[in-house]
């Protein structure tokens, strides 16, 4: 996921999302990984059904 980040690094606003998404799973985060935009989105895509089962759990 990271080989391209220096030509599409992830959006400030995709690292705010994925830093929420990881305090609202209950997991370290992972905001300071270099990541492309995709592999961003994969990661957030992945993180809101993590969040969505924690918030279903407590």
């Amino acid at each position: 996921m990271a080989l391209n980040a220096h030509k599409d690094p992830m959006t400030d606003q995709q690292r705010q999302e994925i830093k929420q998404l990881c305090r609202e799973a209950d997991i370290p985060d992972k905001s300071g990984e270099l990541l492309t935009r995709s592999g961003a989105q994969k990661i957030i895509d992945e993180l809101r059904r993590k969040a969505s089962e924690h918030r279903h759990q407590s």
